[in-house]
């Protein structure tokens, strides 16, 4: 069989890592990406001096994570600062920082619940669940919790972990996904700071790939994704001197959302039902609150980690790229600051006044900070350009009922995964699906 031409759409992180796998197995690709940036939500913007993030800050580098394996299928440098444990968790009575040497979530659970022995109890709930009976879909993470405490404060401690994290809530968010991530991929994970910003990360990444024979092509919008009797023909884009094209093509792995994906094959009709029906199932994006500032000093001292909060309404994370890989993100005497917020209800998410509660939730963990920050960015992750295309455990599966058609990104993630590790799986994912029906092409 002769080797497929591929194109990819979108250079987020699932389009970049499918498009990775697929070049070091001597695949023939070409990813398309509207915008003159690789990276999607895991990129940066340059702020007058200082690098703001578009999404992503905690990105996944230990060995077992899809990201890394995609440089490394490249021999390409994952160029990071590991971060893994430094968390600080604050608390409506306190804070809690992970210890170095492990026991975190004992140790999060009984100062959480500030009673040791109702927390053993817990703990052997939660043991159970990760070793020997994996809870069904059918109630959530709340649910869960209710049937084995009364305790608020460790419900509040998940509410915020999970919302850190995952975006949603514990009343949204089943039990049974919970733990699957608990379980396969919490522990053990490493994961850092792009020691230069995602945007430079990415573009690594991509240098990789055009040193083993992949192209992107930058300024090249889609158009439509032609199709012929159920298998892909081609795609019609306007290419970056603004002229249109059809491209002849075999294969087309979109990182532009199922959504989005659909449109751009005709609409609905042209896909059959229980995929449609799918399509209209917990379908809502997951919007996230982003406020990045720079201040004269660390909002926090002498902390290089990640704080996650169980103590507001949509105030959820908070980090200090610079204090972190100091000189890259800042000046020296600035430090740029990361914060978000998420919304109670995801599906019902009033996002003007949520986003101005996180803003005054900064300021009520850390008075002063409206008088002496310079905020660089005050943004609304929601509709076309949310945090999740989906919510965790809800997603569309990355193969269509297109022949050739295969989708990825965190709104076509499997089950157990989340966030930019989700949308990574999800790409090779596609390349495996798509290696095991063309046959490898070379060795990687």
């Amino acid at each position: 069989m002769n080797s497929p031409k591929i194109i990819v759409l979108g250079a987020g992180i699932g389009g970049l890592c499918s498009a990775s796998y697929l070049v070091a197995q001597g695949f023939d690709v070409t990813v398309l990406e509207k915008s003159p940036y690789p990276g999607g939500r895991c990129s940066h913007r340059q702020h007058g001096d200082y690098i703001v993030t578009t999404g992503a800050m905690m990105i996944p580098m230990g060995a077992s994570s899809a990201i890394r394996q995609a440089f490394d299928a490249l021999n390409v440098e994952m160029d990071m600062v590991d971060v893994t444990g430094r968390m600080r968790y604050r608390m409506p009575h306190g804070d809690y920082d992970l210890p170095p040497g492990g026991g975190g979530l004992a140790g999060m659970v009984t100062f959480a619940m500030q009673d040791e022995a109702e927390a053993s109890k817990l703990l052997r709930h939660i043991k159970t669940a990760l070793f020997d009976w994996l809870p069904l879909d059918n109630i959530t993470l709340r649910e869960w919790f209710d049937q084995y405490t009364d305790n608020e404060g460790v419900k509040q401690l998940f509410d915020g972990y999970c919302s850190a994290l995952m975006g949603v809530r514990t009343h949204e968010l089943s039990a049974h996904d919970f733990f699957l991530f608990l379980k396969y991929s919490s522990k053990g994970t490493r994961f850092g700071l792009a020691r230069r910003g995602n945007l430079a990360l990415m573009s690594d990444l991509v240098a990789g790939m055009e040193r083993r024979g992949g192209k992107v092509l930058f300024h090249t919008v889609c158009k439509s994704i032609e199709h012929r009797n159920g298998q892909v023909t081609g795609v019609r884009v306007k290419n970056a001197v603004g002229d249109e094209e059809l491209i002849q093509i075999d294969i087309v792995v979109s990182n532009l959302g199922p959504d989005a994906t659909v449109g751009f094959c005709g609409g609905e009709s042209v896909f059959e039902r229980s995929y449609v029906e799918q399509l209209h199932t917990d379908a809502t994006p997951v919007p996230i609150y982003h406020v990045a500032f720079v201040m004269d000093r660390p909002l926090v001292p002498n902390f290089e980690g990640c704080m996650v909060f169980s103590n507001n309404r949509n105030l959820i994370y908070l980090e200090i790229p610079s204090a972190i890989s100091p000189g890259q993100y800042s000046p020296e005497g600035k430090y740029v600051h990361t914060a978000y917020g998420a919304p109670q209800n995801y599906e019902d998410a009033n996002l003007d006044e949520d986003l101005q509660r996180t803003i005054d939730e900064l300021e009520a963990n850390f008075p002063g900070f409206k008088y002496e920050a310079e905020i660089l960015v005050k943004a609304k992750f929601s509709g076309k350009y949310p945090a999740g295309r989906r919510a965790v455990g809800r997603c569309m599966p990355v193969n269509t009922p297109i022949r050739g058609l295969y989708m990825v990104g965190d709104g076509n993630a499997p089950k157990g995964k989340i966030g930019t590790e989700s949308a990574a799986v999800s790409g090779k994912i596609a390349a495996d699906q798509i290696a095991q029906r063309y046959g490898r092409v070379a060795s990687a």
